[in-house]
């Protein structure tokens, strides 16, 4: 490494355009990208020979437009320079091992609240069919005519009065 280049710029996506043209213009890597504290800077770092970094930051310059805010070429920079460039937007994902066993979580799942309590039934009442008489042993179910029940006379005869 001979030089580094470091292009600031406004916004994410005009810093991914700049990346993309230095290093399609000249034989430069790419170092990283990194987020400015505050106004919505990026700047691209990139590394190769001094001529290189020289003619893709000035090809940058031009494809950045109104969008550029700084730029500068370190030639033959100090060894520490380069610790300093340590916070790149796409940072590495670690890798995680699929030997390992990772405990599962419980997953939640919406709850219904809890209905009322309903009243207790009798072992008769419930298995009882029939709304009308509660009789177990009686064939009419709910919502069946009423005529299928077999205390509908006793219930619902003519002779009874209302």
């Amino acid at each position: 490494m001979d030089a580094i280049g470091y292009l600031e710029t406004t916004g994410l996506p005009g810093a991914i355009v700049v990346a993309d043209k230095m290093l399609k213009t000249a034989a430069v890597n790419l170092v990283g990208l990194e987020n400015t504290k505050g106004g919505g800077w990026v700047t691209v770092i990139i590394s190769g020979d001094v001529a290189a970094v020289s003619v893709a930051i000035e090809t940058g310059k031009q494809t950045v437009g109104t969008d550029y805010v700084s730029s500068t070429v370190l030639a033959n920079p100090a060894p520490e320079i380069s610790d300093l460039s340590q916070n790149p937007i796409f940072a590495p994902v670690p890798e995680t091992s699929t030997n390992e066993e990772t405990p599962q979580q419980p997953q939640v799942t919406d709850v219904a609240p809890e209905a009322p309590a309903e009243p207790t039934v009798t072992k008769d009442e419930a298995e009882a069919t029939c709304n009308l008489c509660g009789d177990p042993k009686c064939p009419r179910k709910l919502g069946e005519p009423r005529k299928k029940c077999l205390h509908y006379q006793e219930l619902f005869g003519k002779n009874k009065q209302s």
